[in-house]
């Protein structure tokens, strides 16, 4: 797993260019020496000749050298652009260094670009890539890659822009920034909104984004799709009485869906479970918060915020309709979860009571040498239960497209907070060592959670069945379809 530092804040972003960016572009062989200089081989960088289609035709407008497969060995990317194609794409390769003796691609794209092709850099940090470009007059995007078990994975994704706010009065311009950082690793995520003349927060919010798939998929491994946290990052009371992580964490935590259902299960590392107690708040208990605010016929991407009337944001910091609770307190032995509640700021409709009559959860122990060491709650919760009518995946599913021609070396779905069902969702795991004393509770959360402040919930993602949260690039799929070029097929 790697992690970093995203340093690249709103208004350096337009200044990512250092040295490795070029302002007019530079032909590949006026950049061979430095190529072979950084790689630390002629040979090598000679070898592109063969290995970059149309080679005398393109220009390098960005580069980076450094070890992003973590064998020591320096790799090679490269950001190239072929000025009489007339589009506004440029084609973004990896070369691994393999034993100091051939470059090997493993990951090519095209990038579009907005005015120039120097807004697409090319950054190397650790074991991790970043492909970093303009995707609008003030928009950037920052992803970083890196291998996964032989693959190319997306490891995160930072997007940054700005809004200029009038007043009713048109007298004076406000404008704001907005901040979205995701981890497609370790599934954590910061969404923030700044003033961008002054890098004032205005609101900042750091969660889980926890990705569900339909029930009978099969997840690739590198998506990211179990959510797990042993820090005390989101430990949002009663730390003082949590000892270490055997204590109170999250081991695992999964979501899935079927047409009619989101299932979830949890499994907690407890060194002492505590259940089947008549007062509910003496148990150990999960609680789940649901946001499904909706604007127009989907749900909501933005949920944060309620609106920029009057030239300033207005966020949603107070509970509505929309909002939900469900909580399961552990009953004294494994088996059936009987003690469920529900709490709301309005009745639940008729579809809604139907739905609540249907939620079923289940808790098992988690041993170790035949010692009780957590605890595993599996929970179905039926949509309508939610408000919905229908499972709100369904909305976003299309018909799988097979690319062709040049777009046919992008050789993965991936899936982006703008093209799933998306409800804010946090979950609460409250740890009770002392059944006489149910006020000495340790709480984590899935996000920095404050209580009625709906702004601070996390995330869940309903994924459709063609995408997937993150990005994979199958490596032996490039290096196939390299040879099948090659051998001219």
């Amino acid at each position: 797993m790697r992690t970093r530092l995203t340093v690249l804040a709103f208004a350096g972003l337009a200044f990512w260019s250092q040295k490795n960016a070029f302002a007019q572009g530079i032909g590949i062989d006026s950049l061979m020496p430095r190529i072979a200089s950084e790689i630390h081989s002629e040979a090598l960088a000679n070898q592109l000749h063969t290995l970059i289609p149309a080679y005398s035709d393109q220009a390098v407008w960005g580069y980076a050298a450094g070890d992003f497969t973590n064998d020591t060995l320096p790799d090679l990317a490269l950001s190239l652009y072929d000025s009489d194609t007339a589009k506004s794409d440029v084609h973004v390769y990896f070369f691994e260094n393999l034993a100091g003796k051939k470059l090997v691609p493993i990951y090519d794209k095209l990038v579009s670009f907005v005015e120039s092709p120097m807004e697409v850099g090319l950054t190397i940090d650790g074991s991790v890539v970043t492909v970093t470009r303009k995707t609008g007059e003030e928009q950037w995007l920052q992803e970083g890659y890196s291998i996964e078990s032989g693959d190319i994975t997306l490891v995160d994704r930072y997007e940054t822009e700005k809004e200029d706010l009038t007043a009713p009065s048109a007298a004076k311009t406000r404008t704001i920034g907005h901040e979205l950082y995701r981890n497609y690793e370790t599934l954590r995520s910061k969404d923030s909104y700044f003033a961008a003349s002054s890098g004032e927060p205005l609101l900042t919010e750091s969660f889980f984004t926890l990705p569900a798939y339909n029930r009978l998929r099969e997840i690739y491994p590198g998506y990211g799709h179990i959510l797990s946290d042993t820090s005390q990052a989101f430990i949002i009371s009663g730390s003082n009485f949590r000892r270490d992580r055997t204590d109170l964490s999250i081991r695992s935590m999964e979501a899935a869906y079927n047409d009619d259902y989101l299932y979830i299960a949890v499994r907690v590392r407890d060194d002492y479970v505590i259940g089947g107690q008549k007062n509910p708040e003496a148990n150990d208990r999960v609680s789940f918060w649901f946001d499904t605010k909706y604007t127009g016929d989907r749900l909501n991407r933005d949920r944060r915020l309620i609106s920029k009337a009057g030239g300033f944001p207005t966020f949603r910091t107070s509970l509505d309709s929309l909002v939900s609770n469900i909580t399961f307190a552990l009953p004294a032995h494994p088996g059936k979860v009987t003690e469920v509640t529900y709490s709301g700021q309005t009745p639940l409709d008729a579809s809604q009571q139907d739905g609540l009559k249907n939620v079923k959860a289940n808790m098992t122990y988690d041993t170790a040498n035949g010692v009780v060491n957590g605890y595993k709650l599996t929970v179905r919760i039926p949509f309508s239960f939610l408000g919905f009518e229908s499972n709100p995946e369904q909305s976003y599913e299309t018909p799988v497209q097979f690319k062709t021609g040049e777009e046919s070396s992008d050789i993965s779905s991936s899936a982006t907070i703008t093209n799933a069902a998306t409800l804010g969702f946090t979950a609460l795991v409250y740890d009770v060592d002392d059944p006489t004393h149910p006020n000495e509770v340790t709480v984590q959360a899935t996000s920095k959670y404050e209580e009625g402040n709906p702004a601070t919930f996390g995330t869940l993602v309903l994924e459709p069945s063609s995408t997937y949260y993150g990005e994979v690039h199958p490596t032996y799929l490039q290096q196939l379809k390299s040879r099948l070029d090659a051998a001219g097929y």
